[in-house]
């Protein structure tokens, strides 16, 4: 039958297992995984101790009693190493789980000896075989009599496990750790206090049902309070760091974009770079294979770059660059590749064209697009761009090779001077080997003066009296004999042994006017030519007066010769340089006038003494009507200016009469003296002299 007490003991047995399931699935999510699961088998322990204490209450008989009562004490038994065994999880000290282990095996031996004595474990005799009256007049059948050493036993370990439990609470109090709560320990001293009353019920001296899984199930709440708080946090701190590693995988793959985007792009003008172009260029190159169209790689190199970042500082160049961005971009749209492979070189991708003619279009569209003057802080900056191009499928057979033949065409195009354009063609590869191998010879040449100078007079036009010689560069290489100045002073600007270069040829040419001198010719001066490279030392100033200084030579005894196209890209900047060079008493000439991109405001204002009117237009004076219109124009704007004029190239008779006529005041060229060792110029400016002398006779 149904009683008040049994009807407890049954709604514990329910509330214990529904504590064993809940425990099990706090522990998919704790981080006290071990403990969870043996919280919930000691949970379904108790609900069979309670389950058999019902059996035990409600027995219609004393054999069901002690039947009912050694499954109690079989419970019993096995709860005492499995509280051994939870507080070792959470101690997770490894004497800890040696002592459950101990325990455990004499548990076991105590349970054969509850299956195998006539009332269990716990008594040796019944002290009655009848229900009792419980205090609130309930009968029910309560056990007592003479205890067992094995009783003894096992409520020696049960002490030792409340021991073992208050002894880890007292440590985790002290580190605080989760399992220092209040209610844990309120949930011990009840458990102590149930257990203490079934040890009196077993003696007699209370007639009370077991009670101490009534206690254990106040533990089980405190428990799973604690579990479920510590799960809670976790869980929350894991979806904390879920979030914050989101975040971080997030700013890792936005800079891993900004990397890659920096990889294959140029800072400065917002480009595509070298990496950038190559596979925009690959994809371009399959599209042409499968479409059979052409394809076309124009590379650009802006000439004389360097000079402006050394006369106007570097941002004025990044400005110059990017100009230059901003046009090709402008020009070019998104249906063409526009990068810059670094320094001053952009590439321009062409595709989609079924003949040479369509490209060649595009290429004149480039750059006429980049060829207008370019203005940085309100002046004017006539730039120019050496290019060379190449075409799939007829130079190259992949995205790599047409770019690096491209560059062979840009280089080819740099050797003959600035704004020319060159096509690829086979004989391109051998000639740069050449380039390079003369690349490395070229510095060690100076070192191993394997350069000499030769010397070009220049005479006046009405008594043809030498009034001045001009130096030039030879180098005299072991292998290939003599190389002119026009294939090794590009290679000397692009490798910085320019510097040391040209100090050299303005020292020996000094000397060597100097041993003239003390031959007794001492009415003529030596010009000297300047790279574009030379005007950007900050030293050349020094340079020219210490080699005067060493030579015992006035000011005006040396011409520095400078190309016109050099100057007029900068003009201004050019005008401070010249000036600072003037203020040394040196002639200034510019050098191939007419060739450039002069602007007349600009050369009326260069501090220069004499222009150079080049060959060119001195070539076909006799034959052309518009070169002798040049010439003259040119002499007209020199005589306005208060310049002299020197014209170059002269070969026959012709010329030199109609340059006179014209008014030039210098003449120079093979018809008066090819370029002549120093040892050589004596022996002609005596012979040119006596010529002199005895015309006037």
């Amino acid at each position: 039958m149904a009683t008040p007490i049994a009807s407890l003991y049954l709604i514990s047995v329910g509330a214990l297992a529904m504590s064993a399931f809940h425990a099990g699935l706090l522990a998919r999510n704790s981080s006290y995984e071990r403990a969870c699961w043996t919280f919930a088998v000691i949970c379904l322990t108790f609900a069979g101790f309670q389950y058999a204490n019902v059996l035990q209450l409600l027995a219609p008989g004393l054999a069901q009693a002690i039947s009912a009562h050694k499954w109690a004490n079989f419970f019993s038994l096995l709860l005492v190493p499995q509280i051994w065994y939870l507080v070792a999880a959470l101690d997770k000290r490894k004497l800890a789980f040696r002592l459950a282990y101990g325990v455990a095996c004499i548990s076991a031996l105590l349970v054969v000896d509850n299956l195998v004595s006539p009332f269990g474990y716990r008594f040796a005799a019944l002290a009655s075989d009848a229900p009792v009256q419980l205090a609130w007049g309930e009968p029910a059948f309560l056990l007592s009599g003479t205890t067992t050493p094995a009783y003894a036993v096992n409520r020696l370990l049960t002490v030792g496990a409340a021991v073992f439990g208050v002894v880890f609470c007292v440590r985790a109090r002290r580190q605080r750790a989760r399992f220092s709560n209040r209610l844990v320990w309120v949930s011990m001293a009840l458990i102590t206090v149930t257990t203490a009353l079934g040890g009196a019920t077993d003696t007699g001296l209370l007639r009370l049902p077991y009670v101490s899984g009534f206690g254990f199930l106040f533990l089980a709440a405190s428990y799973l309070l604690l579990v479920r708080r510590e799960t809670t946090q976790r869980l929350t701190e894991k979806i904390r760091i879920s979030a914050a590693l989101q975040r971080e995988v997030e700013s890792h793959r936005l800079s891993s974009r900004r990397f890659e985007h920096a990889l294959t792009n140029d800072a400065l003008t917002r480009l595509p770079n070298r990496a950038g172009a190559l596979e925009k260029l690959r994809a371009m190159f399959l599209w042409s294979e499968s479409s059979l169209t052409r394809m076309g790689v124009l590379l650009l190199d802006l000439d004389r770059l360097a000079i402006i970042n050394g006369t106007r500082g570097h941002e004025a160049g990044n400005q110059v660059l990017v100009e230059v961005a901003q046009r090709l971009r402008a020009h070019c749209g998104r249906r063409r590749l526009v990068a810059r492979l670094g320094s001053a070189r952009f590439v321009v991708g062409i595709a989609g064209h079924k003949t040479w003619a369509g490209i060649e279009r595009e290429v004149e569209g480039v750059l006429a697009a980049i060829k207008p003057p370019i203005t940085i802080e309100g002046t004017e900056l006539n730039m120019t761009f050496s290019a060379g191009v190449a075409l799939y499928p007829d130079h190259a057979l992949s995205a790599e090779d047409l770019l690096a033949s491209a560059g062979l065409a840009l280089h080819e195009a740099r050797d003959a001077g600035p704004g020319n354009l060159r096509i690829f063609h086979p004989t391109l590869q051998q000639s740069l080997s050449e380039r390079i191998g003369l690349e490395n010879e070229l510095n060690e040449a100076l070192e191993n003066g394997q350069f000499f100078l030769h010397y070009q007079p220049q005479v006046c036009a009405v008594t043809e009296r030498v009034l001045g010689v001009e130096a030039l560069i030879r180098w005299q290489h072991p292998a290939l004999g003599v190389i002119m100045p026009d294939k090794f002073i590009p290679l000397a600007e692009e490798s910085g042994a320019i510097a040391a270069i040209g100090s050299w040829v303005i020292d020996s040419a000094c000397q060597q006017l100097a041993d003239w001198r003390a031959m007794g010719f001492d009415d003529f001066r030596v010009a000297v030519n300047l790279s574009a490279q030379q005007l950007l030392l900050s030293d050349l100033d020094e340079t020219v007066q210490q080699a005067l200084e060493r030579a015992g030579l006035r000011g005006e005894d040396l011409e520095l010769e400078i190309t016109e196209s050099v100057l007029m890209q900068d003009p201004q900047r050019s005008i401070e340089r010249l000036e600072s060079l003037r203020s040394l008493g040196v002639r200034l000439s510019i050098d191939d006038f007419g060739t450039g991109y002069s602007s007349l405001g600009y050369l009326k204002m260069l501090p220069v003494h004499s222009f150079k009117l080049d060959r060119s237009f001195v070539r076909d004076i006799g034959q052309s009507e518009k070169d002798l219109e040049i010439c003259a124009t040119a002499v007209g704007l020199a005589r306005n200016l208060g310049l002299e004029i020197v014209a170059e190239g002269v070969e026959d008779s012709v010329q030199a009469a109609q340059l006179r006529r014209l008014g030039c005041d210098l003449l120079q060229g093979y018809y008066f003296a090819r370029p002549l060792a120093g040892y050589a110029v004596r022996a002609y400016l005596l012979d040119r002299n006596e010529m002199t002398i005895v015309g006037a006779a």
